[in-house]
């Protein structure tokens, strides 16, 4: 297995030389990273969507499950076991929107095949799908924030292209996929001057996203977080009060009649205690220490049924991230002026994405006391702003100012992201995965 890891490591060595290489024959613009990480994170999603066995990922056949309800019942299915349960059933209480998008594909992939494995991989072709989107709309949010450039965007292009977790998760079945593509578009049309016509769109998207499921709610704090900072900071964006309430009212108009079923059906709008099994932790200090270390192993680079595939590729992200978290605090205490030339210009808007990332990381962790389900995908919705976070703090160390600094954090994460996929490979069972329980 370490020796896979090797060779997936020496892949990736091989384009950051490549990139270097190119670099100094004539300079390599940031289109040029950008085909990089697209080529490199669609090879990994390929190679994950048909190497992975069928439903070896998380939750995989339960959301099939949900999937294959919809295709051949035409209803909507009402949940009657618990998490782990035989049925595979334990998905049935999430908002519908991601399945009815993969039904059509269910329908024409098991009617032309008649094989579970190659409807699965079709699925699975409709997820990588979605990261394109995603990652185009990140495109868009860094352009209308003018991030044009150096090393934040191509911390952000990095990230979105080939985090490790995100790159399996991409490749498999699971709803947080479309609701990752929505919170794209949403945080595009964020960054474009309040209107009516964007109130409009922001609405619509963000219903669209609660849909789909529920930490969309994010987005909602988002909205309202926005003329807050404003009125704080004593700056326009305090008069985007109608706006937001108007975006936040369309989202929760859109996402009612789901709440009323829930309610009439579960006796819940969440249902989320329908599902999930409450843990029981020995001690507090375990659930408190537990639930942080689950949420950034997973965020970074997890994989397999259970997310324990792992070996040291999480401690790699994690150290990333602390470096990343000492240089925005190195930023905020002595380095003022160069943290503002690091982040957008739309500070009120940078500070709300902060908020909102504050508020999805407290949620996730109360979803990890309640349920050790702690999952650090579940802060995918705002990956893009937390790449852009992590970026501006890198940016405050001086290796940052070198010119080659974008080149070799993207070399980075191609050798990260390959270095994973051929280990997670390698490790993974031999065949097609039992029906068994997903953790």
């Amino acid at each position: 297995m370490l020796l896979v890891a090797a060779v997936g490591a020496l892949a990736g060595v091989a384009v950051w030389f490549l990139l270097q290489r190119r670099h100094r024959l004539g300079g390599l613009p940031a289109r040029r990273l950008l085909a990089a990480v697209a080529a490199v994170g669609l090879g990994c999603r390929l190679a994950f969507a048909f190497g992975t066995p069928t439903f070896y990922a998380p939750d995989e056949q339960a959301h099939f499950q949900y999937v294959r309800y919809l295709a051949e019942q035409r209803a909507l299915p009402v949940q009657t076991s618990r998490m782990n349960d035989p049925t595979h059933d334990w998905e049935y209480y999430q908002p519908p929107l991601y399945y009815l998008v993969l039904a059509p594909v269910h329908l024409l992939a098991d009617g032309l095949f008649h094989d579970r494995a190659i409807t699965v991989r079709a699925l699975r072709l409709v997820s990588i799908l979605l990261w394109g989107v995603t990652l185009l709309f990140a495109l868009r949010f860094l352009d209308e924030l003018r991030v044009e450039g150096g090393l934040v965007r191509a911390t952000v292009v990095g990230m979105v292209g080939l985090l490790p977790t995100y790159v399996f998760l991409s490749s498999s079945l699971n709803n947080d996929n479309l609701l990752v593509a929505l919170g794209g578009a949403i945080l595009w049309r964020a960054a474009k001057p309040a209107s009516l016509r964007n109130s409009l769109w922001l609405g619509a998207l963000a219903g669209l996203a609660l849909l789909t499921k529920l930490t969309a709610v994010v987005f909602l704090v988002l909205f309202l977080t926005v003329p807050v900072v404003g009125l704080l900071r004593r700056s326009l964006a305090a008069r985007a009060w109608p706006h937001a309430l108007l975006a936040t009212s369309l989202a929760a108009l859109s996402f009612a009649p789901w709440a009323w079923r829930n309610q009439v059906v579960y006796g819940s709008v969440t249902a989320e205690e329908i599902a999930n099994v409450p843990r029981r932790w020995d001690s507090m200090a375990e659930a408190v220490l537990g639930t942080l270390r689950y949420m950034q192993d997973s965020f970074w680079a997890v994989s397999g049924v259970y997310n324990n595939v792992a070996f040291f590729y999480p401690m790699i992200g994690r150290h990333l991230a602390y470096l990343a978290l000492v240089g925005l605090l190195i930023g905020v205490v002595l380095r003022r002026d160069r943290l503002r030339r690091a982040l957008p210009v739309d500070r009120d808007l940078v500070a709300s994405l902060a908020l909102a990332l504050a508020v999805n990381a407290l949620l996730v962790f109360r979803f990890g006391l309640l349920y050790g389900q702690g999952q650090g995908r579940f802060l995918y919705a705002l990956l893009v702003p937390g790449a852009l976070l992590v970026g501006a703090g890198l940016r405050m160390f001086t290796l940052a100012d070198r010119e080659d600094a974008p080149l070799h954090l993207t070399g980075f994460f191609a050798t990260y992201a390959l270095s994973f996929t051929a280990y997670s490979l390698a490790m993974f069972p031999r065949g097609d995965a039992p029906w068994g329980p997903a953790g």
